[in-house]
């Protein structure tokens, strides 16, 4: 008989005890910083030789085998633009 009244303290008690789990879970989810889906672009290595030193130093962007970007200071980032299209850093 005793383990009747257990089992149904337990019936009761059991979607408090879930309410209370989801609370926690959730509460601790929005405690965590998200995180970006996006992953930061990432430049990649330039293709072009320009100035025949033997290191790369300019971008090919729209495929037409001339370069469109330049890497003035060896960073391995684009520095200088060709907006006007002559083939020259403006």
């Amino acid at each position: 008989m005793h383990s009747k009244i257990a089992s149904n303290g337990l019936r009761r008690m059991t979607p408090y005890l879930i309410t209370v789990g989801l609370g926690l879970s959730v509460a601790a989810n929005a405690a965590q910083p998200e995180s970006s889906d996006e992953a930061p672009s990432e430049i990649p290595a330039p293709t072009i030789d320009t100035d025949g030193d033997g290191v790369m130093d300019a971008w090919d962007r729209d495929g037409d085998a001339q370069p469109d970007v330049w890497d003035t200071d060896g960073d391995n980032q684009p520095d200088a633009l060709d907006t006007d299209g002559d083939g020259k850093p403006d």
